[in-house]
Parts: C-alpha cells; sequence; structure tokens
C-alpha cells in the first residue's frame, strides 16, 4: 500500500509488531477484492490495485499451520491511517527505508524488497 508520495502503510498489532494489511478470503471473494477490502477494514484506508502482479510469502504459524499468503501493489490517495479495527490500534504510512527496518518480521521485509524491486523494474 503506497500514498501518493511513496510512502508504504504499516499497522502495529496490539501485541506489538509492525506488519501489513491482510486477510482472509470470504466464500465467493477474488483475491484482489479481498486486498482492496481487508485494507479497507484494517486501516481505514480506501484503496485501488495499480498492479495486479500477485506477490506471495510463505509462514507456518506457532500452532504448526503452514500459511501462503497472496500480496498486490495498491495506491491510495490517503495519507493517514484511521484506526477501525482494535486489533491495530497504530498505523501509519512511512518511507519505504524505514517500513523495511520498523517491519517485525523477515518474510515481510523481504516482501516489500520484491515490491520495491518491481515497481523499478528490477523483477
Amino acid at each position: 500500500m503506497f500514498d501518493p508520495t511513496g510512502r508504504v502503510l504499516l499497522l502495529k498489532r496490539h501485541n506489538g509488531p509492525w506488519v501489513f494489511p491482510k486477510g482472509h478470503i470470504d466464500p465467493g471473494e477474488q483475491p484482489l477484492d479481498t486486498a482492496v477490502r481487508e485494507v479497507a477494514e484494517e486501516a481505514g484506508v480506501q484503496a485501488t490495485v495499480s498492479d495486479p502482479f500477485e506477490f506471495q510469502t510463505r509462514y507456518t504459524r506457532d500452532d504448526g499451520v503452514k500459511r501462503l499468503i497472496s500480496w498486490y501493489i495498491m495506491e491510495t490517495a490517503q495519507t493517514e491511517f484511521v484506526q477501525s479495527e482494535d486489533v491495530f490500534p497504530e498505523g501509519e504510512f512511512v518511507e519505504p527505508e524505514e517500513a523495511l527496518e520498523r517491519l517485525s518480521f523477515p518474510e515481510d521485509r523481504e516482501l516489500l524488497q520484491q515490491v520495491l524491486d518491481h515497481r523499478l523494474g528490477r523483477s
């Protein structure tokens, strides 16, 4: 999620980690629609998918469940996070370099670097 100046949206979960918005696909919903809906629900941000290229990350939850997450590049005219869920009491748009440092999980940092490279035509 990028704002008009190229800053990246990060959310801070109530238990501390800085992450990207994400969620589950509702029955009958397409992944791109899910991405837009989840950003609106979790961050109060209206977004559009600016590039339909799909990125993926994989991780194993603490309970052993393996997860595959699909991600898309989105843009918004908004420049401020609007709290809309208690699970994310904080959020903000930050410069990509700061986002790479602030993100709590290595797979999120790797994802952001892939997205930045893709936007620069290096992927």
